[in-house]
């Protein structure tokens, strides 16, 4: 386990999360394995303290996490009014929340109680509490820590919910930020009745036809330019004309980063928003990549990390953003 704990923000967090009664758990824009896991992980443990809680996101949730308990229930609008507390999983900075674009109020800490909970460096400390342990691979490994220190049971699904993000953020346990203290606990969560099967047929072991022909056309585009990176790119026409979303390109960004030679890759995409979504990956161990993704407004860890831009893809030599 982790040495060092934000024990005064668990404690006050876990005193927010008793005193409520109508919980709102909001996972990022565009979310992954990891901030589902860990939305629904929280949900069922606050569900079992009779509280009442909705799980949302601005955007629909990936197929491969909806066999995962609640994962249906997910809603994509919500009244504020109706939550006496929210908590944020996963968000990296309070812009991932993306609702408070149009929900001002969910900044203002004198009108809503929130608790952020997150493992990204770049975490702007947006909420009332704010529980950031940015040494941690994921924020489903938080969740664990956290779960145990206070005593709370951890379900069957509860743990398949928690071992989904684990897995995910650690790249199948082959990422750099897979520690020892993350093989103990999916080691333990699958003691407790985690579905590990499910979890790697579900987000590894599953393509398409639309799928493999998308990843067909981004890597038949890859090239390894100047500066040793990795780039290739996928737009708005490709997914068209491949019947292809973009929750088909998961898992991408971490095979192009395999090319030995680079130091590290890119992959950028349109989102059918007028955004240029960049995901960064690097095995090079002097790199921060968020030195390059925070010049775009952009986040994440030092290995893994990304941004979003407003324009569109031309391809010339190579691509540009415009």
């Amino acid at each position: 386990m982790p040495t060092s704990l934000p024990i005064d923000e668990f404690d006050k967090a876990q005193q927010l999360m008793r005193g409520a009664q109508r919980i709102l758990i909001i996972s990022h824009k565009n979310p992954d394995a990891d901030s589902i896991g860990a939305n629904l992980a929280l949900r069922e443990a606050l569900e079992n303290m009779g509280k009442t809680v909705t799980s949302t996101s601005i955007d629909p949730i990936p197929e491969s996490c909806l066999f995962l308990r609640k994962a249906e229930t997910y809603v994509r609008s919500f009244n504020l009014v109706d939550f006496d507390l929210v908590i944020t999983v996963d968000c990296g900075s309070h812009k991932l929340m993306a609702f408070h674009e149009t929900m001002p109020d969910l900044l203002d800490r004198q009108k809503i109680q929130l608790i952020n909970i997150d493992h990204h460096p770049s975490n702007d400390n947006f909420g009332n509490v704010n529980i950031v342990m940015a040494q941690t691979p994921a924020t489903c490994f938080m969740l664990f820590v956290l779960f145990s220190y206070y005593g709370w049971s951890i379900t069957p699904t509860m743990a398949t919910s928690l071992l989904q993000g684990l897995y995910y953020d650690t790249g199948s346990f082959m990422h750099s930020n897979t520690s020892a203290d993350s093989l103990r606990i999916a080691a333990r969560l699958k003691a407790l009745g985690a579905d590990l099967e499910r979890s790697v047929k579900e987000q590894f072991h599953t393509a398409s036809i639309p799928k493999l022909r998308l990843w067909g056309r981004a890597l038949s585009r890859a090239t390894l330019n100047e500066k040793q990176a990795v780039v290739t790119a996928v737009t708005e026409q490709d997914y068209k004309e491949e019947n292809a979303t973009p929750e088909d390109l998961s898992g991408l960004v971490n095979y192009l980063n395999h090319v030995p030679e680079a130091k590290f890759c890119m992959l950028l995409t349109e989102d059918f928003k007028g955004n240029i979504k960049g995901s960064l990956r690097t095995q090079n161990e002097t790199m921060d990549l968020t030195a390059l993704t925070g010049l775009f407004g952009g986040g994440g860890h030092k290995k893994a990390a990304g941004f979003t831009v407003p324009g569109h893809l031309v391809e010339k030599k190579s691509w540009d953003i415009v």
